[in-house]
Formats: structure tokens, C-alpha cells, sequence
């Protein structure tokens, strides 16, 4: 092999070493984009049906007076073939607003835009999902529900 043909071996390698690599990151983190860091794996409940969104409910909430951060579980049902995006509006306001949760993972701790002082509050759970390209939402369901602030 003479020194050109070394060189040039040399120089497909070392594109080939900085190439793959470079894609592999993108694709891993690109495709991915807006899904939320907080969702952990979650098998609680299971739709299977893959025509039909199989949509979580709540009934009561209860929340510590006076702190933002709220354990409450925000679910995408293993089985649902689209993303979930969540949003909690207390007495009408928006306190708080998720990313995307793929199926099969739910979101189980929120911080809210503030903490609530004691009392009863009507909530509502709006739950919007969207398309596993994610440029298409579907029609999605505000779940009623009561937040007791204790």
C-alpha cells in the first residue's frame, strides 16, 4: 500500500469514527425532543386497545399547603400509541404544564407555578395527546377533579 492510499484509509477511518458516533447522538436526542426528564416507567394502568387512548382518572387530589412541590402521578397508559402532554389548572389557572410523556411512563412529582394556601380548589387534569411524530394532536379530555390543600 503505497502513502497515498495510507492516507486516505486513515482519513475514512477517522470521518467514519467522527461521523457515526455524531448520529447516533442526534438520533437518540433529537427524536426524542420535548419529552419530559421527569417521567419514570409506569405500569399502573394498560390500554389494549391500540385504536383507542386510553385516558386516566382522578378524583381527589391532596397537597401539602403552602409548597409548589406536589406528588401527584400524571400517567400515559402502556399501550396508548401517542404521547401525552399534561396540564394542571387550579380554580382556572394554569399551574402547571408538562412535556411529552410516552406511554407506558408518568410524571409523579410537579413543582407548581406557586403553592396554595389550605382549602378546596376544583381542579382539572387537561390531558392532550399528540401523534408519536408529535405534529398532530389528537382530541384530548379535561379530567375534573378536587385538589385539598391541607
Amino acid at each position: 500500500m503505497n502513502y497515498k492510499s495510507k492516507k486516505m484509509t486513515l482519513l475514512i477511518i477517522l470521518v467514519l469514527l467522527i461521523v457515526i458516533p455524531a448520529g447516533i447522538f442526534i438520533n437518540k436526542n433529537l427524536s426524542k425532543g420535548d419529552l419530559d426528564s421527569n417521567a419514570v416507567k409506569w405500569t399502573q394502568e394498560k390500554n389494549s386497545d391500540p385504536e383507542s387512548i386510553k385516558i386516566p382518572g382522578y378524583s381527589t387530589i391532596t397537597v401539602p399547603a403552602d409548597t409548589k412541590d406536589v406528588q401527584i402521578t400524571l400517567g400515559n397508559p402502556e399501550g396508548n400509541q401517542c404521547y401525552f402532554k399534561f396540564e394542571l389548572l387550579v380554580d382556572g389557572e394554569s399551574l402547571y404544564t408538562s412535556d411529552f410523556v410516552q406511554a407506558g411512563y408518568a410524571i409523579e412529582n410537579v413543582e407548581l407555578e406557586k403553592g396554595l394556601e389550605k382549602g378546596t380548589y376544583d381542579a382539572v387534569i387537561k390531558i392532550t395527546p399528540y401523534s408519536l411524530d408529535k405534529k398532530r394532536q389528537y382530541a384530548g379530555a379535561n379530567v375534573r377533579a378536587t385538589m385539598e390543600v391541607v
